[in-house]
This record gives C-alpha cells, structure tokens and sequence, in this order.
C-alpha cells in the first residue's frame, strides 16, 4: 500500500499503531487463557461429545446411553445438521 502526502502518512501511523494494540490484546488474552481449567468440559471436536460423570454427552444435548463408535459418529452428524440450521453471525 503505497500513501501519498501527509494525510498518508498518517493513514500508515494509525494503522500500525492499531496493529500493535491488537497484538498486545491477543498476548494478553492468550497469557490468561493458555492453561488447563481442571473443571471445563474436554470436547471432541470429532464427534462434538464430552464426558461427564453420567456418561458421555452430546454437546448441547443429550446423554448417550452406549458408548461405541458408530453411535457417536452418527450422533455427531445429526449434531453437525441442527448447527447447520441455527444462522451464524
């Protein structure tokens, strides 16, 4: 991007001041963020379950009462459907 005259210059300063502030967020939020919280649920992004001390959990939904693969797999595909049907912002 190439600025021409003061009004440039200016534009290029504003953005680079931007650029380290948005920077200096992210570190911070990653220096608070970056640990093991010991009570939060481990979601598989795979199959979009968790378990819980009732059993393994569909997220957002409902328990599932056995726990093979197949059920799972199907499980998250229905999961993956109803998402796909809530608009996302």
């Amino acid at each position: 991007m190439e600025a021409e005259g003061p009004a440039g210059d200016r534009l290029l300063r504003d953005l680079e001041a931007s650029r380290r502030r948005f920077q200096a967020y992210m570190r911070r939020l990653i220096e608070k963020y970056d640990q093991p919280f010991e009570e939060d649920a481990l979601v598989q992004m795979a199959t979009l379950t968790y378990d819980t001390p009732e059993g393994l959990r569909i997220w957002g939904g409902r328990l599932i009462k056995e726990r093979n693969n197949e059920q799972t797999q199907v499980l998250a595909v229905r999961a993956r459907r109803e998402m796909e049907k809530i608009p996302s912002w």
